[in-house]
């Protein structure tokens, strides 16, 4: 009796193993066809449109294109005979205001070849 059940088993599993080899190679198949006929489908480029405005751009202020005002700075270079004051004078101003702006604080102490800022008259 012992015989006839373990030989019942053993039929039992072949039975349920070869029903899952059938059901394994049908899936198998079904997913080859399900591949076949997947077509890939077309791609769109979808480009951002921008969200914010352009920025604003002023038109430039001042006078040539600069913001700020071309300073007009004159320039002297000391020759020889030339004496502070006299420098001073030809330009228009203060012999004082003119040694202060250059940074000399003995007026006999100016060398040729010195370049001498002239301050702007006021």
């Amino acid at each position: 009796m012992r015989k006839f059940f373990i030989f019942i088993l053993l039929l039992s599993l072949a039975t349920v193993a070869c029903s899952q080899l059938q059901t394994s190679n049908t899936a198998v198949e079904d997913n080859e066809v399900a591949q076949e006929t997947v077509e890939e489908a077309p791609r769109i480029e979808v480009t951002a449109t921008p969200t914010l405005p352009p920025t604003f751009t002023p038109d430039p202020s001042g006078i040539g294109g600069h913001i700020s005002p071309v300073s007009t700075r004159t320039l002297h270079i000391v020759q020889a005979g030339e004496t502070m004051s006299e420098i001073a004078a030809q330009y228009g101003v203060d012999t004082k205001f003119l040694a202060d702006s250059n940074r000399i604080y003995n007026y006999n102490l100016i060398k040729v070849g010195q370049v001498l800022y002239i301050p702007p008259c006021e």
